[in-house]
């Protein structure tokens, strides 16, 4: 087993904290991961974790192995990068469903068309997918919402703000509230709210409802889509995305109207992996898209 690959498991198993995790996420057995940290510990003499029951944590050690281990495999696929340079380029570029959709498909295709002889792959992935590819070092980067209360995100990851945008308060057009220019709090007292399936959503929806001591009763949907089609088929409201729905009210199929003291905002941007160096085609995406925002 090379050196490369005994670095990759150490990297691995100082990120997830997990044995088993690790062996899942590498695809293979627990013993070959416990038995490349062995190797390791005896080639530089010292104890690179503290074992405490199932969980693990770098010693003062192995934290300097961490990061030197970080620039060497940063090296590797550097020269990897150096020595197919005349092959195409591939970016995979990973995004939540609700950006994919609605917001960065004319970005992509504008960028395409400013490096045509490059391969483009994207992958739109609900929020926990996006997570998991992130912790599975399926790429060093992501463009998803940016949740303060998704610790996991907040504290692990760098976080790079594209934009804000407000979730709107949307019905149909026959809807009593279309004869209205302003509602209030009390107004969606009681009222049949439709929510996407997403806990970070609801947990924002449902905190900013409370605070304008809100009650509602809260129906799940499995997309944004399945909501926008049954809030225009009936008396149900909904607080959606901007840009979901913005063609829907120019269309003049959805209706919305502000309600007084009470705005729900979500910020949307990059997630990237910590003491990572992207590759050339990755950066001059990154750059591209901060410049369109």
């Amino acid at each position: 087993m090379s050196s490369a690959d005994k670095l990759q498991t150490f990297l691995t198993l100082a990120d997830c904290r997990s044995f088993t995790e690790t062996a899942k996420i590498l695809y293979t057995s627990q013993p070959t991961v416990s038995n490349h940290i062995q190797q390791l510990e005896n080639q530089y003499g010292t104890a690179l974790f503290n074992r405490s029951g199932k969980s693990v944590v770098l010693t003062q050690k192995g934290r300097i192995l961490y990061e030197y281990a970080l620039k060497i495999t940063s090296l590797y696929k550097e020269a990897a990068n150096r020595l197919q340079h005349d092959a195409p380029q591939t970016l995979n570029i990973f995004v939540s469903n609700y950006l994919g959709a609605y917001v960065l498909p004319d970005l992509i295709s504008r960028f395409n068309d400013k490096y045509p002889e490059e391969s483009f792959h994207l992958h739109t992935c609900d929020y926990v997918e996006l997570q998991n590819n992130l912790l599975q070092k399926r790429t060093n980067f992501a463009i998803m919402p940016l949740y303060d209360t998704d610790d996991y995100i907040q504290d692990g990851y760098e976080i790079e703000p594209l934009f804000v945008e407000e979730m709107l308060l949307v019905a149909s057009p026959k809807h009593p509230w279309n004869k209205r220019k302003m509602l209030y709090a009390r107004d969606l007292n009681y009222k049949r709210l439709l929510v996407p399936e997403n806990d970070f959503i609801q947990s924002n929806l449902i905190q900013a409802l409370k605070q304008s001591q809100v009650n509602v009763e809260i129906v799940h949907k499995p997309s944004l889509e399945a909501i926008k089609d049954e809030v225009r088929r009936g008396d149900h409201i909904a607080f959606l995305p901007y840009y979901a729905v913005n063609k829907s009210l120019s269309n003049d199929e959805l209706i919305t109207r502000p309600v007084a003291g009470l705005q729900i905002k979500r910020s949307n941007g990059f997630v990237i992996r910590k003491n990572t160096k992207l590759n050339e085609l990755e950066q001059s995406f990154y750059t591209f898209i901060k410049q369109a925002f």
